[in-house]
């Protein structure tokens, strides 16, 4: 569908007078963006508890403290007569107040973006054995290759990020042939908590190795759905459940293998609690964890009784595949 796009800049001090303008004449589709907001969370991400601070938020921050300040609102209007029409008032209206002056008129096509990013999206090879493949790709699998079909949505988890490729190395170590295993491998079956599912795709990767049977918990109903979708998708359902909660709270279940992939400080808080549910020499993998943050997970994860077996490493991204005492 094609739609109309008006983008202005509006100084900050101009910048809610113009929007209160804009919402009391019933102009209520807009997007807001403050360059600011990136040196603010650049500045203070131990108040957000924001890990996933990036090259590309410090660039947007340093562009904002060298430019102007001014901030972008973007109005979005039907591309025939009637959006035709209230663009028309939007720009009569804005034309008397000062601080503001219009960037561009542009029409969009939401085909134009809205299956573009499915170019870009291939099988990919997230482990020595795991795969994950969206739906309208077709991918026959090399001997010894396990396939999760996927495709990516709003769950977070689509095998591509360092922190879900790593957890996934550290399963098939863990789970690949049954040589590797750190518990005593006559326990059966085995069990393993998916902590902060998303996708489910960590629950479905053990599944695949060899798991007899996973539970996922997730506090977002979306990836719970999502989740779901995607054992039956697979053609795992009966091995794989899924359930909403926070984190580990109320969950009844004794796992073999718990599996998180957090933030650092969710990692820690974690770590107590997963070893209280899991027997000696139960396997705890995590990861979500900067290296700036790396010797304080650590120790956490020491502190509750794990020995920790191997720090992997991709980029400024940690996992810690470590071994109940």
């Amino acid at each position: 569908m094609k739609y109309k796009e008006l983008i202005i800049k509006v100084k900050r001090k101009e910048s809610e007078m113009v929007q209160a303008a804009l919402l009391e004449h019933g102009f209520a589709s807009m997007q807001i963006d403050d360059p600011m907001d990136a040196v603010d969370i650049a500045e203070h991400r131990e108040l957000y508890k924001y890990d996933y601070i990036n090259e590309e938020i410090s660039r947007k921050a340093a562009e904002a403290e060298a430019g102007d300040g001014a901030i972008t609102i973007t109005l979005y209007f039907t591309d025939d007569e009637v959006g035709q029409n209230l663009l028309g008032e939007a720009e009569k209206l804005l034309s008397g107040i000062d601080g503001v002056s219009f960037v561009t008129e542009k029409t969009g096509d939401d085909s134009e973006w809205l299956y573009k990013w499915q170019e870009y999206f291939k099988p990919s090879k997230v482990g020595e054995r795991i795969v994950v493949k969206p739906g309208w790709e077709d991918y026959e699998a090399a001997e010894g290759e396990l396939v999760i079909e996927m495709d990516p949505g709003m769950a977070f988890g689509s095998g591509l990020h360092e922190t879900t490729s790593m957890c996934i190395k550290a399963l098939e170590k863990d789970l690949g042939d049954g040589s590797e295993r750190s518990y005593d491998p006559s326990r059966y079956p085995i069990k393993v908590l998916d902590v902060g599912t998303g996708t489910g795709i960590f629950a479905m990767a053990a599944v695949l190795l060899g798991a007899d049977e996973a539970l996922g918990i997730d506090i977002d109903d979306e990836a719970v759905r999502v989740a779901n979708e995607n054992i039956v998708k697979n053609g795992l359902e009966g091995r794989i459940s899924i359930r909403r909660g926070n984190l580990m709270d109320g969950i009844d279940y004794e796992p073999d293998i718990i599996v998180a992939n957090l933030m650092a400080d969710l990692v820690v808080m974690l770590s107590s609690a997963a070893a209280a549910q899991l027997s000696p020499g139960g396997v705890y993998i995590t990861s979500g964890i900067l290296d700036i943050k790396e010797d304080v997970v650590k120790k956490a994860i020491e502190d509750a009784g794990f020995d920790i077996i191997e720090v992997l490493a991709d980029g400024e991204w940690r996992a810690i595949y470590a071994v109940r005492r």
